[in-house]
C-alpha cells in the first residue's frame, strides 16, 4: 500500500516539474532597465479586485501606492490594468491583495495595459526600478542634438 501511494505521489509531481522547467526555458525577458524604458508608467500598487473573463487574459483594479515613472497625480488612486494572465508575458498572474511593481503602457483610449512581467516588491527591486527610471530620464534630457547646418553657420 505504501509503495502504491509513493508511486502515485511521484507520478503526480512529475508534470508540475516539467511544466516549471518549460516555463523557465521560454521566459527570457530583457533587462529591467529596457523594460522600464518601454513602459509609459511604472508604479507600485496593490491589486484590489480581479475581473476574470472566459479567456486567459483578465483585468484588475490596482490602487497605486508609489509612482516611479509617470503622472504623480495618480498616487492613491485606483486604476484598471488590463493584461493579467497574458501567456506572452512570463509572470503576469496576480491575486487579490498582491503588492507588486507594475510596468504598463497607456493605450489611446486611456486604458492601462501590462507590457512586461510583474515584479515582487522588496528594497532591491524598488531601488533598481528607481535607478532605471532616473537613468532613462537622464538619457532623454541629455540626448545630443543632431547638428543643424545652416548657411550662416557654415565655415567659409
Amino acid at each position: 500500500m505504501r509503495f502504491v501511494l509513493l508511486v502515485a505521489v511521484v507520478l503526480l509531481s512529475l508534470p508540475w516539474k516539467v511544466h516549471l522547467r518549460r516555463r523557465r526555458s521560454y521566459c527570457r525577458e530583457v533587462t529591467l532597465e529596457d523594460r522600464e524604458e518601454l513602459a509609459n508608467m511604472v508604479f507600485t500598487g496593490t491589486v484590489e479586485k480581479l475581473y476574470r473573463t472566459r479567456s486567459d487574459v483578465y483585468r484588475g483594479s490596482v490602487r497605486i501606492k508609489r509612482m516611479i515613472k509617470g503622472d504623480n497625480n495618480l498616487v492613491e488612486n485606483t486604476v484598471i490594468v488590463d493584461g493579467f494572465g497574458d501567456p506572452h508575458i512570463c509572470f503576469s498572474d496576480v491575486r487579490e491583495r498582491d503588492t507588486r511593481i507594475f510596468m504598463v503602457s497607456q493605450l489611446s483610449n486611456g486604458y492601462l495595459r501590462l507590457n512586461s512581467s510583474i515584479i515582487r516588491v522588496n528594497m532591491r527591486t524598488i531601488n533598481r526600478a528607481l535607478s532605471a527610471a532616473k537613468e532613462s530620464t537622464r538619457r532623454q534630457r541629455f540626448r545630443p542634438a543632431s547638428p543643424s547646418y545652416s548657411k550662416s553657420s557654415r565655415c567659409k
